[in-house]
């Protein structure tokens, strides 16, 4: 769901999407045939490793720059990450123009690393809420704003917009993060990009 968001939301911002892969083996095919400026890899693949991934591309598609994109890590990962070849990690935890900017500095060959390290013990975040579930949890209000949150908007001109304070539209945030069970205003991009949500704000 979040890989499938994701592309959503960079193909709306004018990205050319190559591919959405799923498994190692997908990914590195579809590396090697498109020959993207970036591939943004996850740590978790269900057959296989991320950074086993990013060894594998770093010599067959050198001309790939890769990022990793991870929902939860540490500095040791970050490290590995860079030593395997990545020109940069970028959280998921992360605002989604953050993740944009990040994305954007290492396909042009920078490298650059913005995640904060993951103490032992944090809370593990629940699932998100299925696709056919998020109409029946928000409001007409957290859906505008839900819709908002995809296309990238900051608070302050999500509030402007819908001509509400900035605390109202913080808390009209959380309710939206809360009730769909994510951490994170990208969580919450891909999840409105996956519902159909993205062309219905104002």
């Amino acid at each position: 769901m979040f890989a499938e968001g994701m592309a959503t939301v960079l193909a709306t911002r004018g990205w050319t999407v190559c591919a959405v892969a799923f498994t190692t083996a997908d990914a590195e095919s579809a590396i090697r045939r498109h020959r993207p400026d970036l591939g943004m890899i996850d740590l978790g693949f269900p057959d296989g490793d991320g950074l086993d991934l990013i060894r594998s591309l770093a010599g067959l598609a050198p001309a790939t720059n890769l990022l990793l994109l991870t929902g939860s890590t540490d500095a040791a990962a970050v490290g590995a990450a860079i030593r395997a070849g990545a020109g940069g990690v970028a959280s998921k935890t992360q605002g989604i123009e953050r993740v944009i900017a990040i994305a954007e500095r290492v396909g042009r060959g920078k490298t650059m690393t913005d995640v904060c390290a993951v103490t032992q013990g944090a809370r593990i975040p629940r699932r998100p809420a299925a696709r056919a579930t998020v109409a029946t949890l928000l409001t007409s209000r957290e859906r505008d704003v839900l819709g908002r949150l995809g296309r990238g908007q900051s608070t302050a001109v999500l509030a402007a917009d819908l001509g509400i304070t900035v605390n109202t539209a913080r808390s009209h945030i959380q309710n939206v993060l809360t009730k769909l069970g994510v951490h994170s205003r990208l969580e919450a991009a891909a999840l409105a990009a996956r519902s159909g949500l993205l062309d219905r704000a104002g």
